[in-house]
């Protein structure tokens, strides 16, 4: 095993055991609970499958869940706003990295932004259904 993986599954067993002492799960079953109470009319398999979800990004949190973070609030707005945006990836270009690349740079980062935003356009789609968009 190198340095690199042990140093992961450390800070991953650190945050676990944080999870753990903290109340972490308990809250989330409540929350989860006393939603699924409120919304009985909604499809019970549809909160637990977006319940999972939510989890896998936090417990996998990282750097870039950070930027995943900030990107979701910018599409979220975005698609409250007017749901047929004409150029949502050109909204959500951030320039001060987009400018300092080359060209073909440039058609990575739009190709990467795109997949990223019809993922989070699809989540929010999800929420929205469920009536519960906010910092999953």
């Amino acid at each position: 095993m190198n340095c690199q993986n042990s140093v992961s599954i450390k800070t991953y067993a650190k945050k676990a055991k944080e999870r753990l002492t903290s109340g972490y799960w308990d809250k989330i079953r409540k929350e989860r609970d006393e939603y699924i109470r409120n919304n009985s009319n909604e499809n019970v398999q549809d909160i637990l499958d977006l319940y999972s979800r939510r989890l896998m990004r936090e417990i996998y949190s990282s750097d870039t869940n950070t930027y995943d973070a900030e990107l979701y609030k910018k599409v979220c707005k975005l698609l409250s706003n007017n749901e047929f945006t004409l150029n949502p990836i050109g909204q959500l270009i951030d320039h001060s990295e987009y400018d300092s690349l080359d060209y073909t740079a440039k058609q990575n980062y739009i190709l990467k932004l795109t997949d990223k935003y019809n993922e989070m356009r699809e989540r929010y789609e999800r929420e929205k259904d469920l009536k519960i968009i906010h910092s999953f």
